[in-house]
């Protein structure tokens, strides 16, 4: 029995409380990066009525659900966007406490929690708009930088890692420049700043692995889009969203994937630079102790 299984379940669930509040400024940022809006000085306001909110309107998830998802002052509908990405920063906050940092206190969780949320913003807005602000792979490239002094404090400084991160910056962002170089233009800069930027946060190994990953997730979405569409394929679609979706994954099992397939193959596993556990043995051990 894990006598720390319940402060560290209290803690999640204020780190949940956390990313869904912080999932609510997301939504402010999808909406207003697109359109120019500042974000710092411009009232929240109904995108309808234009009505100012109040507090009252904007309590993360809640207000949402108790105004059945229609404005207080004009009863236009909501977009159901709101709550959804509330509750997807809230609950992927908690699992990075729990499976990334180990359910412990660490200084990671505020890099790779700042990093998931910008790219959360990136797949939103570069589904819509074709476009990945340069604002999301700077908060990711911070949120790398975070998880590199968190290495720094508790393992003190090692080359080897630094190196690790460096040449991740320009592996898989390289391979989309010499795509971008060899289409011209077929492959977007925000792609590959976005790389760049996961790729500091998770070694060159990992955002290999992020970049192959992504590309098959892109790939299957294309043949569904063919299969729906009859055949029809979609001259332009954004990128943002597959490598998102594989970063994430790298992110929590990204090293387990390579040590698996470099033991499969007889070859010595992948050094940890991040220090992330064994996701699939604490995914085990956190049903045990909770059973």
């Amino acid at each position: 029995m894990d006598y720390l299984l319940i402060p560290k379940l209290f803690i999640a669930f204020f780190v949940f409380l956390f990313g869904i509040c912080i999932g609510s400024f997301l939504n402010v940022l999808i909406y207003r990066i697109p359109k120019g809006e500042n974000f710092t000085t411009t009232n929240s306001h109904c995108m309808s009525c234009n009505h100012r909110l109040y507090a009252k309107d904007l309590v993360p998830l809640f207000s949402w659900i108790f105004l059945g998802g229609k404005c207080r002052y004009c009863n236009a509908k909501i977009s159901a966007q709101y709550p959804i990405v509330e509750a997807i920063n809230g609950i992927m906050y908690a699992l990075i406490f729990w499976f990334v940092c180990g359910a412990e206190p660490r200084i990671a969780l505020f890099g790779y929690c700042a990093a998931f949320s910008a790219l959360l913003v990136a797949t939103v807005i570069d589904w819509r708009t074709m476009e990945i602000p340069d604002s999301m792979w700077i908060t990711v490239l911070i949120g790398g930088v975070i998880t590199y002094i968190d290495e720094l404090v508790s393992e003190g400084f090692d080359l080897h890692c630094l190196i690790e991160r460096i040449i991740g910056f320009f592996a898989a962002s390289g391979i989309l420049f010499l795509l971008a170089v060899i289409t011209k233009g077929g492959m977007g800069g925000g792609d590959i700043k976005l790389m760049a930027a996961c790729g500091f946060m998770l070694g060159w190994k990992v955002v290999l692995l992020a970049l192959v990953m992504g590309g098959l997730i892109g790939t299957l979405y294309l043949i569904f889009m063919a299969i729906k569409n009859k055949g029809k394929v979609p001259r332009k679609v954004p990128f943002a969203p597959h490598l998102s979706l594989a970063v994430v994954i790298c992110m929590f099992v990204g090293t387990n994937i390579i040590e698996w397939y470099l033991a499969l193959c007889g070859i010595a596993h992948v050094h940890n630079h991040n220090h992330a556990h064994d996701t699939a043995a604490m995914i085990f051990s956190s049903l045990a102790n909770l059973i």
